[in-house]
């Protein structure tokens, strides 16, 4: 998951020409490209694991890609959408204080600054249209289904055949960690226990991929407006 989106970077970087795109738009472009083709590799690593049949050949269940209550799952999604909304606030919220106790006002500044993501600062350009979908759909669509799959139906599936429900709580502790924040791995962290909720609660992945989706919509209209 570091090569792939190096790689990606690169091929796309010389394969995309920058005439008469200004400077920021072809970025964004590219940013969402690499995404997209990140978020494809995980799924494919993951599924091809799993499910293939040089892999562990189980069954699609097993990732909790079961067709079962899908209508269910929807609902309970879109109300555990919002609320990862309220987690991310209000967690976010009660780490910055903590840090900022930790680490002063301005070594908070500096500790946010690294920790703001290349694509935030991306959705407040004033971008082109085809541009701004192609970031919507790799950070709204294709990041929660990858991230899901990974994150609850592989890691959360292993560890709970081994630790019980504790597995809710390692598994969102690693989806807090791959994502490399420090001030922001609490709220993580808590949105990654939700989610582990959700999937056991709705016994597939469609719950816990709508409330994904849902809070990373809402993130991105918040910074467009």
């Amino acid at each position: 998951m570091v090569l792939v989106p190096w790689l990606a970077a690169g091929v796309l970087r010389a394969a995309v020409p920058d005439a008469g795109m200004p400077g920021p738009v072809r970025e964004a472009a590219l940013t969402g490209g690499v995404l997209l083709v990140q978020s494809v590799a995980l799924i494919g690593f993951t599924v091809g694991h799993v499910l293939g049949p040089r892999g562990l050949g189980l069954p699609p269940a097993a990732l909790g890609l079961s067709p079962v209550e899908w209508r269910a799952g929807a609902g309970l999604g879109l109300v555990g959408g919002l609320g990862l909304v309220l987690i991310n606030v209000l967690g976010s919220r009660a780490a910055v204080a903590a840090f900022r106790v930790l680490l002063g006002e301005e070594g908070l500044a500096r500790q946010l600054a690294r920790e703001r993501a290349a694509i935030t600062d991306l959705f407040q350009l004033d971008l082109p249209l085809p541009v701004l979908l192609l970031l919507l759909l790799a950070s709204v669509v294709m990041a929660p289904v990858s991230e899901e799959i990974f994150f609850r139906g592989y890691v959360h599936g292993v560890l709970r055949a081994r630790l019980g429900a504790g597995a809710a709580y390692v598994s969102a502790a690693a989806f807090a960690a791959a994502h490399m924040y420090l001030v922001h791995f609490l709220p993580l962290f808590l949105m990654g226990i939700l989610l582990a909720r959700l999937y056991e609660r709705g016994g597939t992945l469609v719950a816990p991929v709508l409330a994904h989706a849902v809070v990373n919509l809402v993130v991105a209209l918040s910074l467009r407006l």
